[in-house]
């Protein structure tokens, strides 16, 4: 087992959140699967295949990957009857994430090879793991939590081309929840945990150098979800009303961006983000989720041709599982 110490810089708190002034910003909007009714994008490589899920007319889950326009989008579905939701995609094309099934608090976590091949993953007891496997890097090293057997506190591990490789820890007393979400090349690991109080703060861990951090404004909730090769984080944050808010954090300069298409929303959460800044993000407004993407739009991927409204009703759900 790891242990880590906490670096100097132990609580990075910037002075304000905004829209930053760049030198460009396109928001993407992310075509539907044929079928689908509410879409749920979570990974993007650097080749800019994104992987997720989305749900058909009879709420059922199905798991998905390909690039935003929609032109080559796979969809895959996990044998056992469970229902598949992709929470990353690597350069290689494997993806890992967390499926739906009858006895599951979160969800049986899975191992989805390049060839299409499926692993359950297993914790050290043989037990397949309740919870979320997420992103990872170009040695096919990814990160993630499961289900404790107290059945309330959620430990975080890493894995490796479909096996548990080992547990993740933070040398924080008190904490109740350790939640990797994403290894970059160099090592570097983003997430969240919760502390004594109950508390989520964002994280990141560069070899024992221990970085946390709450997004400015944030009450109750600030987690990273995706961290590049670069030091930007992408994550999300709750505010006093409990409305969610999606950010790009920079560990080298401790600044916070916020990313919101102006689209309407109350809502947005910010999933993965790769090595050329894009993040795959969903708001409530009822129109297709969106890669932010921080260049000019003849930089960035082409996407669906409008932002449609899914269901008629005009409110697609953030994620329901309510899983940060």
């Amino acid at each position: 087992m790891r242990n880590f110490l906490i670096g100097a810089s132990a609580l990075v708190s910037a002075a304000l959140l905004s829209n930053a002034a760049q030198a460009a910003v396109t928001y993407v909007p992310i075509a539907f699967p044929s079928g689908a009714v509410t879409l749920l994008p979570f990974g993007i490589n650097d080749d800019n295949v994104i992987a997720g899920g989305y749900t058909d007319s009879s709420g059922i889950l199905h798991g998905f990957y390909g690039h935003p326009d929609g032109s080559d989008y796979v969809t895959f579905d996990l044998t056992d009857g469970s229902q598949a939701e992709a929470r990353a995609i690597r350069n290689d094309g494997s993806i890992t994430g967390l499926a739906l099934k009858s006895g599951f608090t979160f969800g049986e976590e899975f191992y989805r090879s390049p060839t299409g091949t499926v692993k359950l993953l297993k914790n050290p007891n043989g037990d397949v793991m309740d919870g979320v496997a997420q992103g990872g890097n170009d040695k096919d090293l990814y990160v993630g939590d499961y289900l404790d057997t107290d059945g309330s506190t959620r430990l975080g591990f890493e894995g490796k081309n479909g096996k548990f490789r080992g547990p993740f820890t933070l040398d924080v007393a008190g904490i109740t929840s350790t939640n990797p979400r994403q290894i970059n090349n160099k090592g570097h690991v983003a997430g969240g945990y919760i502390d004594s109080s109950g508390i989520e703060h964002g994280f990141v861990l560069k070899g024992n150098n221990l970085i946390t951090f709450d997004a400015p404004g944030a009450v109750a909730v600030t987690t990273a979800e995706g961290i590049n090769d670069q030091g930007q984080v992408s994550g999300l944050y709750t505010d006093g009303s409990g409305n969610r808010h999606a950010f790009v954090y920079d560990v080298r300069t401790g600044d916070f961006t916020s990313i919101n298409p102006g689209n309407g929303s109350t809502a947005q959460e910010a999933w993965g983000i790769n090595n050329e800044g894009l993040v795959v993000f969903d708001t409530d407004s009822g129109a297709s989720p969106f890669i932010y993407c921080p260049h000019k739009k003849s930089q960035c991927p082409t996407g669906a041709s409008a932002a449609s409204v899914h269901p008629a009703n005009g409110k697609a759900p953030i994620h329901p599982f309510n899983i940060p």
